[in-house]
């Protein structure tokens, strides 16, 4: 029989649904440790010439019931009971038309873009009010909904791929920090996690898409993609400490608006520009007046 923590992922409708937005292989796992180390694995599998019957081809899926070893940036814990979460991870082989990979500068994009379209389908399914907190949470009223995880996956045969993972807090009443919170909790509203995931990623895949088409027009300055995840940002507009990596000291400043390739910009006090592409922000407090730019 099988596991209820993951039924509602696995029927006839869900599937069909999924292969309708142009899902590739779909994996549905009961429980596993993390979605995003299972995916990697299995491509990687791929890659050295083992499952050559089932490939892994982009816009594949691995979801789960329960994710029971997740991880989050800063290699940090996260798990949630079994049944309460939504957690899946998919893999991205991003190419144009015809065939053409993007160059791997506008990956960070595809975290921002998977955001966006939570805060999207959230919204719409609950009336959410979720934001973005760059680069890669969900909050609603300063509470984390969401946490997305991406990585690269190299291939000696054909262009890097990326894994992005993604976990939402559906009806969870008890949550791991005071910090964080779930849809029941945030909206009062019990939706299904097969409702959400399908939401979610038809929200995101004419994202991705558009992305993929032409990449530096979508992201460059008054790009549509660069504007949709701006207006969709909380973090902007406001003052924030972005704590780098590789023992760096912080940068503090007000966050002014993204970079092409998905950074972060902060004005500091004297008013020099730092674009912070990798990192852990934290928010200050609300800086007055919006953002300088998208």
């Amino acid at each position: 029989m099988p596991d209820p923590r993951a039924a509602d992922l696995r029927t006839p409708a869900v599937l069909a649904a999924l292969q309708e937005l142009g899902a590739g292989r779909i994996e549905v796992l009961d429980e596993v440790g993390s979605t995003n180390e299972h995916l990697t694995a299995a491509v990687t599998r791929q890659a050295r010439g083992a499952e050559p019957a089932r490939p892994w081809t982009d816009l594949s899926l691995v979801l789960t019931g329960h994710q029971s070893a997740g991880r989050g940036r800063l290699d940090r814990v996260w798990t949630t009971e079994p049944g309460t979460a939504l957690t899946f991870s998919v893999l991205l082989r991003p190419a144009d038309g015809r065939g053409r990979a993007v160059p791997t500068q506008y990956f960070p994009w595809l975290t921002l873009l998977m955001a966006a379209a939570v805060v999207e389908a959230l919204d719409r399914l609950a009336g959410a009010g979720a934001r973005i907190k760059w680069p890669n949470d969900v909050l609603v009223d300063g509470r984390k909904l969401a946490g997305l995880l991406a990585g690269l996956v190299l291939d000696p045969h054909r262009p890097p791929a990326v894994v992005l993972g993604t976990g939402i807090n559906v009806s969870q009443e008890e949550l791991p920090v005071a910090t964080a919170t779930s849809v029941r909790r945030a909206t009062g509203h019990d939706v299904g996690r097969s409702d959400v995931l399908v939401a979610v990623l038809g929200a995101f895949v004419p994202l991705y898409r558009q992305l993929c088409a032409d990449p530096a027009a979508a992201t460059g300055p008054g790009g549509p993609l660069r504007r949709l995840v701006a207006e969709r940002t909380e973090t902007l507009g406001r003052s924030v400490r972005a704590e780098l990596p590789g023992g760096h000291d912080p940068v503090t400043g007000t966050a002014v608006g993204l970079g092409p390739h998905g950074g972060l910009l902060l004005r500091d006090g004297a008013g020099a520009e730092h674009e912070v592409t990798a990192g852990d922000v934290v928010h200050l407090r609300p800086a007055p007046g919006p953002p300088g730019r998208a």
